[in-house]
Parts: structure tokens; C-alpha cells; sequence
């Protein structure tokens, strides 16, 4: 087990956090404003002594902390963008950096921005999480079948999964679903006897789609997916292979915002993880940006920071599960085609190839062919590309497997999609 992951679980100030998750559930809407209010002020005045950031904004701004105290005054902060993660992210931390871990990500976008995590916000996103699958039933610490990009074990080729025993879980790589390989990898699987099966969407219908195909079936008591929209298909597939409801929630790797379905069917803000304001998005009207305040990283605060992703309008009047928690819209932003590798693997979430090339302006990764990968890299002036290069061919050999073909190309500036948005990943249509 990771250290990260004995920390979540050990945290000193844990019992306090589920005790407060769980009056939350329970609490008015007046009671939650309440609640934010309280946090906000606190963290806003914490950040404006301590991170570089924050002091200097204030400063500048003429801002005083002290001024704001309640959700109608959160306004008054900036609105934060991704580029300014891009380039000297320690600058937000209010924590020494020792007391933090560095992450990582590109979200869908070609920006790969370096966030850090704290021992606390990690134990709250985990217990935040824990709540939700309670709701349906889901134990304290489940048996989980996880199926997100890891390798089971880099050092052992040809090794399917790898069993962590004290976080419960059996990791299976999302690249290396095939036909030929799911005998024995579902031999392991049935040994394991998961209760949970949890990852991307995608990875997880790859394996129910190999189980169906085959016959087969694996009961579990919950399906707990995140990080890609699904669609009805992918969902109907889950249920029929696995039998249990599908838990889905929401977040980033910056941790500003958290949403998740409930039993009920709504699909909810967590408002006590963080505040969520919804921009309007110009020229179209049922369109809103997810823009989020964090309530819980006292280490790296981002206030009202643009995720990018948008949502249409939430459903009207109260959800039957008669909890508090506003109801969130239907997310977008977040569909990424599957890559196929060269032997023909489908390759779920291919963007994950580029979340670690830091200290570039943009990059993406373009499919010309299967098995064929083209890298787009817009360097700054302080970019070694050498060692970004070496970089994404080892991503690639680790993620995609050995046999591919990857090029690179240098650019000023990498072409939009029609939306104006940029993607991580393309495949892109030869004629």
C-alpha cells in the first residue's frame, strides 16, 4: 500500500470528518451556506497570509481577507485559469512544500498543470467519497476490482494484475484488455472476489463487453466509476455484466469541486467538499461552466477555479432522497475516444500519455494510425525536449505497450476544435 493511501485511511483528524460529512447529509440548506460561509472565511484569511499568491493579489487588488465572509462576497476573488497553474504552481501553496505531494494532469486539455495535495484534503475527498457509496449499500473498505491506467507491475512483464492487500484491491491495467487474455485474468479476478468494481467508463465497459461476449457474468455490489461522461449504452452494459447500481461521481486532480449520483437518481453538488458556481457560458444560453472553491486543501487553496467543464440545466424541484445537496445538470466536456494500439487494443483514455509532460505551453497527443502516435508539443523557452520526448515514449511503452510508432512535431500553436477548445487527445481522419 502507497503512503498516500495509509495516510487517507490514518489520518488523526479522520472520525471528526466523517462526523461532519455526515451531519452535513442531514443538514437544511441554510445550514450548509452556514457551514461554507464559516470554512471560506477561514481559509480565505489563512491563504492571504501565507501563500505568495494570494498575498499579492490582495495587495494589489485592495482587497482586505477580512471582507470576505459569505457566499455573496466570493465574487470579489479572481477567477482562476488553468495557465496559471501551467508556470509556478508553488506560488499557491500555503503549507510547506515538505507537508505536500505534487500531481499532476491534463484534464481533457493539452495544459498539464502541477497541483499539490495535502495529508487532510486527501483523507476528505476519501471520506467525502465513502459517504456517497454508502448510499447504496457499498461497505467501509470494499473488495475493489480497479481498472484505471495503472500497469499491475511495470517490473513483471506479462503480469495481468497486482494484488495491494491492504487497500483491498486487485489492479488490473486498463490497456491490456483483450480477448485472448481474459481466461486467466478473470481466473484472478474470481479469486479475488471483488465487491467492488471501480474505474474510467471506458476501461470498465472494455471488460464487461469481453465478459458478455464470453458469456459471463461478475456480481459485484456496486460499479463506482469517474473521470469520463458515460453514455446509456455504457451504463445498461455495466448493469447487465455486474448486476450492481452504477455510482458515478465527479472532481478534478485540482480538487476545487465534487458531484456524485445518489440512489435516488439526482445527481448532486457535495457542497460541504467545495463551493460550486456556475459561469454562463457566452453565446449559449443552457450551457455553465463548473467553477469551484475548495473547502477542505488548507494546503494548495484554488479559489474559483475554472475547470472547463460545463453543464446544462440542473432537473427542477427537490430530489426524493430529500438531501440538501443542490442537483447538478448533466456534465459535458469530458468524452475522449478510445486510441486502438497497433495489435488492435483499444487504448480507454489516451490523454493519461500526456499528464506527466510538464514545462510545456500545450501538448496533445494525435492517433494517425493504429499504433501510430504523433506528438504536438509547444514548447516555452525553458522546455528540455529531449527529456520531455523520452518522456511520452515511455509513457507510451508503459500505457500503450511496447510495438508503437511515435513521432513528434513542434508547434507554436495547436489547432482547436470547433468549440474552441483545446483536447488532449485527437484521432485524426486521413483520407
Amino acid at each position: 500500500m502507497s503512503l498516500q493511501h495509509r495516510v487517507r485511511h490514518a489520518f488523526p483528524l479522520r472520525r471528526a470528518m466523517v462526523g461532519s460529512l455526515q451531519r452535513m447529509e442531514r443538514a437544511s440548506a441554510e445550514e450548509i451556506a452556514a457551514y461554507q460561509e464559516r470554512r471560506l472565511r477561514a481559509l480565505v484569511r489563512l491563504a492571504a497570509r501565507r501563500s505568495p499568491f494570494y498575498r499579492e493579489w490582495f495587495d494589489q487588488a485592495g482587497v482586505h481577507p477580512a471582507s470576505i465572509r459569505t457566499l455573496a462576497d466570493l465574487p470579489r476573488l479572481p477567477l482562476l485559469d488553468r495557465g496559471l497553474l501551467l508556470h509556478e504552481p508553488d506560488r499557491f501553496l500555503v503549507y510547506p512544500r515538505r507537508l505536500t505531494w505534487p500531481a499532476h494532469s491534463s484534464g481533457t486539455s493539452g495544459q498539464v498543470v502541477t497541483v499539490h495535495r495535502t495529508a487532510g484534503s486527501s483523507a476528505f475527498e476519501l471520506a467525502a467519497l465513502q459517504r456517497q457509496w454508502s448510499w447504496f449499500g457499498v461497505p467501509h473498505r470494499p473488495r475493489s476490482l480497479l481498472l484505471r491506467s495503472n500497469d499491475p507491475d511495470p517490473h513483471r512483464t506479462g503480469t495481468l494484475t497486482r494484488h495491494v492487500p491492504g487497500a483491498r484491491q486487485l489492479v488490473v491495467s486498463s490497456y491490456r484488455l483483450d480477448r485472448d487474455r481474459l481466461p486467466r485474468l478473470l481466473a484472478e479476478i474470481r479469486a479475488f472476489d471483488p465487491q467492488v468494481v471501480e474505474g474510467w467508463p471506458s476501461a470498465i465497459t472494455l471488460l464487461a463487453g469481453l465478459l458478455r461476449d464470453a458469456g459471463q457474468q461478475l456480481p459485484v455490489t456496486a460499479v463506482i466509476t469517474s473521470s469520463e461522461v458515460m453514455t446509456t449504452e455504457q451504463t445498461s452494459l455495466m448493469r447487465e455484466v455486474f448486476g450492481g447500481p452504477v455510482i458515478d461521481h465527479y472532481g478534478q486532480t485540482e480538487r476545487v469541486a465534487m458531484a456524485g449520483n445518489c440512489e435516488a437518481g439526482g445527481y448532486h453538488q457535495f457542497p460541504d467538499y467545495g463551493i460550486t458556481e456556475l459561469l454562463a457560458v457566452p453565446g449559449h444560453p443552457d450551457r455553465w461552466e463548473i467553477v469551484g472553491t475548495p473547502l477542505h486543501n488548507w494546503g494548495f487553496p484554488l479559489f474559483r477555479y475554472r475547470t472547463g467543464d460545463e453543464v446544462g440545466p440542473a432537473p427542477a424541484g427537490p430530489c426524493p432522497c430529500r438531501r440538501a445537496f443542490p442537483l447538478l445538470g448533466r456534465i459535458d466536456g469530458r468524452v475522449e475516444d478510445a486510441f486502438t494500439a497497433a495489435d488492435g487494443r483499444p487504448l480507454p483514455l489516451p490523454h493519461t500519455v500526456v499528464k506527466n509532460l510538464v514545462g510545456l505551453r500545450e501538448v496533445q497527443v494525435a492517433q494517425l494510425a493504429p499504433g501510430c502516435f504523433d506528438f504536438r508539443l509547444v514548447p516555452t523557452t525553458a522546455t528540455d525536449l529531449p527529456a520531455t520526448q523520452a518522456q511520452a515514449r515511455t509513457n507510451v511503452d508503459r500505457y500503450f505497450g511496447p510495438g508503437q510508432t511515435v513521432t513528434f512535431t513542434i508547434m507554436d500553436h495547436i489547432p482547436r476544435e470547433p468549440s474552441g477548445k483545446l483536447k488532449a487527445a485527437v484521432r485524426v481522419t486521413t483520407t
